[in-house]
């Protein structure tokens, strides 16, 4: 592995995983975050250092830690976006005018944010490369907000898309050298979007534990107290809707097989997916969610559900419990995520049919 000069843009607990992972492998890292959440991270501000505990330790020693995007992104290679989804339009506009066609923008997940960008640069010459990721690479969290020390409790599979879509089978195999040993490349950035775990993986057991999610006498763990029979039938149900849309569009999703190892040709179950997450020793002692305003629903409903919805309505595949749900969470919310959320417009996908939209994510161009 040659050392590469990569930028980490976020303050999560993925983005400090990724930061000193990458330290400790040898590559030049800046960690950057923007100016109104640098508090949260003080600690690291001040000595440049994150320590590492559980599948990989150290304490890493970064390039740089800054909330100047410039000085984040000058002369790396790599912008790794590692961020929940509703960040990634501000990174979005903050990036614009400041990168080159040489440079690579890798978003940990994805949630169609290569679309995102794409729309924002335009077709410019000195538009990057954009790749989404479908899962972020480790189970982490922190001690405490603002620490510096994270857990690592585990890893996870992780594949990845290009957009444009030709554009990755002459970057792949430097990308698994310098960054993670990436499974899968999807045929595209829809397929990659629609194959994200998150939204389906944890959409039962946040829906029957909304009462436990908002009590503030319940100390909940999804894995262990909200990870159900029925909460995973519920799963399984809306993830063939899922895997509808993409039959539609030619691919053959697997996203809950694959994140738990299953074999191709393996036919999945509730009970498959209940012993995936019931029990399992890097998810069961992530406590939380603990507010209904968590990424949990946040992050999955407006980033997951809405533009998967909306591309099924483009290719005229019905989603009648994806919807269903979707309304549920608009009355808990109160708001109409449908607006609030990413629409087939915010994608740069309005009034596209079938064809139209698999030309577009293969060349870059409408």
């Amino acid at each position: 592995m040659s050392s590469k000069k990569i930028a980490i843009l976020g303050g999560g607990n993925g983005a400090h995983a990724m930061a000193a992972e990458f330290t400790l492998r040898g590559h030049t890292v800046n960690l950057y975050e923007m100016p109104q959440f640098k508090d949260n991270m003080r600690k690291v501000f001040e000595t440049g250092t994150i320590t590492a505990k559980g599948v990989f330790s150290g304490v890493a020693k970064l390039n740089l830690v800054t909330d100047d995007i410039v000085q984040a992104v000058e002369g790396c290679r790599y912008v790794c976006i590692v961020a929940p989804a509703f960040a990634h339009e501000g990174y979005a506009q903050l990036l614009k005018g400041h990168l080159t066609a040489e440079q690579i923008v890798v978003t940990f997940p994805g949630a169609f944010s290569a679309l995102r960008l794409k729309k924002a640069f335009g077709d410019g010459p000195d538009c990057p490369v954009f790749a989404d990721a479908n899962n972020l690479p480790y189970d982490a969290r922190l001690t405490a907000p603002g620490s510096g020390i994270v857990n690592v409790f585990g890893r996870n599979p992780i594949n990845i898309a290009f957009l444009p879509a030709d554009r990755g089978p002459a970057l792949i195999d430097e990308m698994r050298e310098d960054l993670f040993p990436f499974v899968k490349v999807y045929h595209d950035v829809l397929e990659c979007g629609l194959a994200i775990v998150n939204p389906d993986w944890h959409a039962g057991p946040v829906l029957f534990n909304i009462s436990n999610i908002e009590s503030p006498h319940v100390n909940f763990f999804l894995y262990e107290h909200g990870w159900t029979p029925s909460a995973c039938k519920l799963n399984l149900a809306m993830d063939k809707e899922r895997k509808a849309v993409g039959n539609a569009l030619g691919y053959n999703l697997r996203p809950m097989e694959d994140f738990s190892g299953k074999s191709e040709d393996y036919v999945w179950t509730w009970e498959d997916l209940y012993a995936a997450g019931h029990g399992s020793i890097g998810l069961t002692p992530i406590c939380g969610p603990n507010d209904i305003q968590s990424r949990y629903l946040t992050e999955d409903i407006p980033f997951g559900l809405v533009p998967w919805a909306a591309i099924a309505e483009l290719v005229g595949v019905p989603m009648p419990l994806t919807n269903g749900f979707i309304d549920i969470i608009n009355v808990v919310h109160g708001k109409d995520w449908r607006k609030e959320g990413c629409s087939a417009e915010d994608l740069g996908l309005a009034g596209m049919d079938r064809d139209a939209l698999l030309s577009y994510v293969n060349t870059g161009k409408k």
